[in-house]
């Protein structure tokens, strides 16, 4: 625990995971002081943060839109949570990496980032820092911030370099996914409200029932 406490000071991993308290710290203030004034709001914000961490960043963006939140709060909120998530896991792969602490619950999901990079090697070190902006930015499978901060540290980059590459490619990619899921719901609103809330429900069923398989054929 002592090791752990000085890296938070002296390393500069140590200040990313400082970075990600302060987010948490802004987020939760954020919407408890929504809360005092309009919790439906408040309750709107919690949902889109609870869908990213867990469907992801394409049922987030459509929920808020859905809501009929405005794309700053849409967006600002899915930007912030991702960057929650990049600055938490990215120093606990570090720690993780280095030995500092074992952390049996994210192993397998480290392991896999791992392979990813194996099967990516070639291009990452042709393409570098263009390269990783690059594989954060477009939304494939197994691809994304988290994704692609730890490559950034398995390929060797420094830490702030890798965190400024990731923050713009998960930023502009949010934006650009924000303004394309508007223009499209706001086609469907015009057709019919029930047809949106539809896809929006098969959508979300569709990731649910992928999760489940996989937590089944782990368990097998």
């Amino acid at each position: 625990m002592k090791n752990i406490i000085k890296l938070l000071f002296k390393e500069q991993v140590g200040s990313i995971l400082i970075l990600c308290l302060l987010l948490i710290f802004i987020l939760i203030s954020t919407i408890l002081l929504t809360y005092t004034f309009d919790a439906k709001l408040a309750n709107k914000i919690t949902s889109l943060v609870f869908s990213n961490i867990f469907l992801g960043r394409v049922p987030s963006l459509s929920l808020g839109y859905t809501y009929n939140l405005s794309h700053f709060i849409v967006i600002t909120t899915n930007i912030i949570t991702e960057l929650i998530l990049v600055t938490l896991l990215y120093p606990l792969f570090v720690f993780s990496f280095k030995g500092i602490l074992k952390i049996k619950l994210l192993d397998d999901f480290f392991s896999k980032i791992k392979q990813k990079k194996k099967q990516n090697q070639a291009k990452f070190e042709k393409y570098g820092k263009i390269g990783l902006f690059i594989f954060v930015f477009i939304p494939f499978w197994m691809t994304g911030p988290i994704v692609g901060a730890i490559i950034g540290y398995l390929i060797g980059l420094k830490h702030y370099t890798t965190m400024f590459i990731v923050f713009i490619a998960t930023c502009l990619a949010i934006i650009l996914w924000g303004m394309f899921l508007n223009e499209i719901i706001n086609f469907i609103v015009q057709i019919d409200i029930r047809i949106m809330w539809g896809l929006l429900l098969f959508f979300v069923i569709i990731l649910l029932i992928n999760k489940i398989k996989k937590l089944f054929h782990k368990r097998n």
